[in-house]
């Protein structure tokens, strides 16, 4: 008997209850669900309703920023789905499936690429960055294996400040609404030294393009300066509106590839250290640099520019504050508190803690057995913190920073963010993650001290062998770091390095090739050439 329309719609998915039409929803990938609309109209307004895809939105990601903004919507009827909200939210779910499916596959959804500003001799505006350090106690031998130079863009929140070629200027670019504002402080007759947006405040720290004095033949001292900028939401976009303008060093900064300064600011305070290195005929010593510290109060605005002013006459004390000087530690002060750095610097985070009245020094030492073959799984970081008051008198307070830091690689000056993953510290350059949503980007070397790794937990795979013919397919040893229950031998073993899989019966006869076998662990499984 043929069949009529009617049996066939009721045979449609579509018609199915809410309840079991959910029930076929979760077993589907993301992606599938978006990919279903095309089959036919019908299954594109289905597999398209807003009140089908929220329930699974709120199932599948509810750690994304979308989703936890959904956590004050009780209901549906609260959402408001008729009209453009029915679009808009349909919308947001394929903007949420999508972006977890590219990090899933480690695949940007776009790519956008700016033409930046470059050294313009007729504006005599110049772009030098603060040099990073090429020794560090973060590496066991004392010296950076890859040293990244500082970038002239920051981000900070979905905002973005960069110098643009296009407007010759800085410009903040609000990646979420695509909305350009151009920065209002003029780059000619400058040498920027850095540009740092936290907590809605763009500090931009630059020099004089002259020399103001000279320390002898070869160095010559210039003036340098920070510049604030407020940033503030607006009906147009942003408003960024000039807070004030303060000398960072007091004698000045010479432009060379030794002398180096690293800073930190919050809404209302700005740290800045200085490390240079001593340049005395009679006195000069590699592990004697000259090193300061300094704190200001910036939360005060002020029209009063000091660049304009190189005598400071036009200064009015009382009717214009603007920045002031609270804090001053010489390197007497910081051997005193037990940070001062010397020629081997272990420090990786500056921080200030206005609340506390603290300027937070986080130091990073690698320990380990100084062997030219040496693994660096052997090896070892020592992370604590140094809190310094800057306001009245006390001791510091030292104690163990709880978290890891990436090694020193001068990549993200004096704010790296502490480690979420659970692959060896040493290896990983940089990491950027949401706490929020549990979502991070880590980038990592693939060779370090000879040894080029293959990260694998075992528990990935359902035996033994599997596990390590993974990596024996492309390198030729394997590394096995185990662990044995039971008794006075529940503790971690020595590695047990295997080089052909006819060793795997070897290391294991008793427990057969299980990885859930309850008497032992693998804790790691590593190969390498």
């Amino acid at each position: 008997m043929p069949e009529t329309d009617a049996t066939s719609n009721s045979l449609d998915m579509c018609t199915l209850p809410q309840e079991l039409f959910l029930m076929i929803l979760s077993h589907l990938q993301p992606p599938d669900v978006i990919r279903c609309r095309r089959v036919s109209k019908s299954w594109y307004d289905v597999f398209g309703n807003p009140s089908n895809l929220i329930p699974l939105l709120k199932k599948w990601y509810p750690l994304a920023k979308e989703v936890r903004e959904l956590r004050e919507k009780t209901t549906l009827n609260d959402l408001g789905l008729e009209g453009e909200n029915y679009y808009h939210w349909q919308r947001i779910f394929d903007r949420v499936i999508s972006r977890y499916d590219h990090l899933a596959r480690g695949q940007p959804r776009s790519t956008r690429k700016f033409s930046l500003c470059r050294d313009n001799p007729e504006y005599s505006s110049k772009w030098f960055r603060v040099p990073p350090w090429d020794s560090h106690g973060s590496h066991l031998s004392g010296r950076v294996d890859f040293i990244f130079k500082q970038t002239f863009w920051t981000y900070e929140d979905g905002l973005l400040v960069y110098p643009s070629a296009m407007h010759h200027s800085l410009v903040l670019l609000d990646l979420d609404a695509d909305v350009t504002v151009v920065v209002p402080f003029p780059i000619h007759n400058k040498v920027i030294r850095r540009v740092r947006l936290q907590d809605r405040l763009l500090v931009i720290e630059w020099a004089e393009p002259n020399v103001f004095h000279w320390l002898n033949d070869d160095d010559g001292v210039h003036r340098h300066f920070a510049s604030s900028f407020d940033i503030r939401p607006s009906e147009e976009g942003w408003d960024i509106t000039f807070r004030n303008e303060w000398k960072i060093m007091f004698l000045g900064h010479p432009l060379s590839e030794r002398d180096r300064f690293f800073s930190s600011h919050n809404n209302t305070h700005y740290a800045i250290y200085a490390w240079q290195p001593n340049r005395s005929l009679y006195t000069a010593d590699e592990d004697a640099p000259i090193e300061s510290l300094f704190v200001w109060d910036i939360s005060q605005p002020s029209s009063y520019r000091p660049s304009l002013d190189p005598t400071g006459r036009q200064k009015e004390d009382e009717a214009d504050k603007g920045p002031i000087t609270i804090a001053r530690f010489g390197f007497r002060d910081l051997g005193f508190y037990s940070v001062r750095q010397r020629g081997c610097p272990r420090i990786v985070k500056l921080d200030i803690n206005s609340e506390a009245g603290t300027v937070d020094i986080t130091e990073n030492t690698c320990v380990g057995l100084r062997h030219r073959y040496s693994n660096p799984r052997e090896w070892d970081c020592k992370v604590q913190t140094i809190s310094i008051p800057f306001r009245g008198h006390g001791p510091c307070w030292k104690r163990d920073a709880g978290v890891l830091f990436p090694a020193y690689r001068g990549n993200s000056g004096m704010q790296p963010a502490p480690l979420t993953t659970s692959l060896p510290w040493c290896y990983t350059i940089s990491e950027a993650s949401d706490c929020q949503a549990q979502v991070s980007f880590c980038v990592q070397l693939q060779d370090l001290n000879g040894f080029a790794i293959d990260f694998i937990r075992a528990a990935q795979f359902t035996t033994w062998e599997t596990a390590f013919l993974a990596v024996l397919n492309s390198r030729s040893h394997v590394i096995v770091y185990w662990k044995r229950y039971g008794g006075a031998a529940n503790r971690i073993r020595p590695p047990v390095c295997l080089k052909s899989e006819r060793q795997i019966p070897e290391f294991c006869p008793a427990w057969g090739n299980t990885v859930d076998a309850p008497a032992l662990e693998i804790l790691w499984v590593w190969g390498f050439a």
